[in-house]
C-alpha cells in the first residue's frame, strides 16, 4: 500500500510540474476512498464451570491456551471451542460466557451419564481435592491423558480413567461417587440461577403465584414465588439441616410418594438454613402443569418435612 500511494504521488507531482493532470487534491481523495484495513473481531471472556476449571486445553479458530485460575478462556462471537486433558478430547460446543457439562454435552439432565462422568473426572482431578476453591487439572493430568481416548457414555468408563486419576498426584486417588459429584455440581448451577442467568419463557398463568410453607418436622419453614416458565425462588427459607437424603419435591395435590413427583434443586441435608434465600428450577421434560406445590421431602423415610401450595 505504502508503495502504491509512493509512485501515485510521484505521477501526480510529474503531472502538475508539466502544467496538466491531476491536481494534489486527487491523491488525498485517492487515499480517503482506499478501503480502511479490516479490524480484528472483538474477543470475549467466558468461564468453564464445574466449579470454575483452571488448567484445562482449550482451542478456538482464533484462540488456544488453558483456563486460567478462574477457569475463564477467550473468544470470539459465534466460533466452536474445543476443551481437552491431554488427548482426553471434549465434543465441541459453541463458546459462550459460561460453558458446563451440560452443553459439552447437550442436554439439561444433570444425571446424564456422560454428564456425570465428566464432573466425576473433573473433580477427582483437582490437585487439592477442595473443590470449594475451584477445580485446578494439573500439568501432571495432561501429561498422563496423552494418548489417552475416553468415552464417557462407556459402562467401563472408571477403568478407562483409573490409571489417571490414581497417578497424576492429585489428593483423590480414584473417582469420587456419582452423589458427591452431582451435588457439588447442582450447587453451581443454582448460584448461576441466583445472579439472574435464566432462559425461560414468561407466558405461565402461574407466573406470580406463591405460596408458604407449613411446618411439619425439622423447622422447616419459607415461602416460594414462581418467576417465570421453569423458575421457582425460594425465599426466608428456615430447615436445622436433619434428615440423611432431603430435597425439595414438586408434585400434584400434594402427593409426594407418586411416581410423578419430581425433585428439583440441590440436596438439603446436613446445612442449616436460616432466612436462605435460593433459585431452583424446573428438571427438563417438567412444566409449571406438573406440579400445584412443593415439598422438603426425605426420600429415605418418605417424609414431608414441609410443603406449600402456590395460589394466586
Amino acid at each position: 500500500m505504502l508503495k502504491k500511494l509512493l509512485i501515485s504521488g510521484a505521477i501526480t507531482l510529474n503531472l502538475t510540474a508539466c502544467g496538466g493532470g491531476s491536481s494534489p487534491e486527487t491523491v488525498t481523495d485517492k487515499m480517503n476512498n482506499e478501503t480502511p484495513p479490516v479490524s480484528a473481531s472483538p474477543t470475549h471472556t467466558g468461564i468453564f464451570l464445574d466449579t470454575a476449571v483452571a488448567g484445562l486445553n482449550y482451542e478456538t479458530l482464533s484462540q488456544q491456551g488453558k483456563t486460567n485460575v478462574d477457569g475463564e478462556f477467550i473468544f470470539q462471537l459465534d466460533e466452536e471451542i474445543i476443551f481437552s486433558i491431554g488427548d482426553i478430547v471434549l465434543p465441541s460446543v459453541k463458546a459462550g460466557n459460561y460453558i458446563t457439562p451440560l452443553e459439552i454435552f447437550a442436554t439439561e439432565e444433570v444425571t446424564q451419564l456422560e454428564v456425570v462422568n465428566l464432573l466425576r473426572l473433573l473433580q477427582s482431578l483437582d490437585v487439592d481435592g477442595d473443590t470449594s476453591n475451584n477445580i485446578q487439572i494439573s500439568d501432571t493430568s495432561h501429561q498422563l491423558a496423552t494418548g489417552l481416548i475416553v468415552d464417557f457414555s462407556a459402562s467401563n468408563f472408571e477403568q478407562q480413567v483409573a490409571d489417571l486419576v490414581a497417578n497424576n498426584g492429585a489428593i483423590n486417588t480414584q473417582l469420587i461417587s456419582v452423589d458427591m459429584a452431582v451435588d457439588h455440581f447442582q450447587q453451581t448451577l443454582y448460584t448461576l440461577n441466583n445472579q439472574g442467568v435464566s432462559t425461560c419463557g414468561t407466558t405461565h398463568e402461574k407466573i406470580g403465584y406463591s405460596g408458604f410453607f407449613e411446618t411439619f418436622a425439622h423447622n422447616v419453614a419459607g415461602k416460594a414465588t414462581i418467576i417465570d416458565d421453569c423458575t421457582i425462588e425460594i425465599s426466608q427459607f428456615t430447615y436445622d439441616g436433619g434428615g440423611p437424603v432431603v430435597y425439595f419435591y414438586g408434585a400434584k395435590d400434594h402427593d409426594y410418594a407418586s411416581s410423578d413427583a419430581f425433585l428439583l434443586g440441590p440436596k438439603l441435608n446436613g446445612q442449616t438454613y436460616n432466612n436462605a434465600k435460593f433459585i431452583i428450577k424446573l428438571p427438563q421434560g417438567k412444566t409449571l402443569d406438573d406440579l400445584s406445590g412443593l415439598s422438603v421431602w426425605c426420600i429415605d423415610f418418605n417424609a414431608d418435612f414441609g410443603h406449600m401450595e402456590f395460589t394466586p
